[in-house]
């Protein structure tokens, strides 16, 4: 059996207050204590349902342009309208019929997916 624990996307050196601004502030997301262990390595890890979401700090990092979650959501259109308020782009996509989608990006140009299924 296989269950999802966490999924990990990468931020810069520093980043940590620009994502907690946008996954906790802009989408409500609630942050996680890291074990003492790993704190020293910066980055923060978030409560995600049943799950968790960690960003993690890459020394040399770069922008996951295609690899990306997807997020399930209750609400879209809330959800859109969050992510414009922070700022950030959308890109509506209508390829599926099962269910809408977007894609946008982190503040660090990470692609994201969020999704409703009907």
């Amino acid at each position: 059996m296989f269950e999802l624990d966490h999924i990990q996307i990468a931020l810069p050196e520093g980043g940590e207050s620009t994502a907690r601004l946008f996954w906790c502030d802009a989408l409500g997301l609630s942050e996680l204590q890291k074990p003492e262990a790993l704190r020293a390595r910066g980055g923060l890890w978030l409560a995600l349902g049943q799950c968790e979401l960690h960003l993690g700090v890459e020394k040399d990092f770069s922008p996951a342009r295609k690899a990306h979650p997807g997020f399930a959501v209750d609400d879209l259109d809330a959800i859109a309208a969050q992510i414009e308020s922070y700022g950030q782009k959308l890109r509506w996509d209508t390829t599926l019929n099962d269910r809408r989608r977007f894609f946008t990006e982190d503040p660090f140009g990470n692609r994201l997916e969020f999704l409703q299924k009907d």
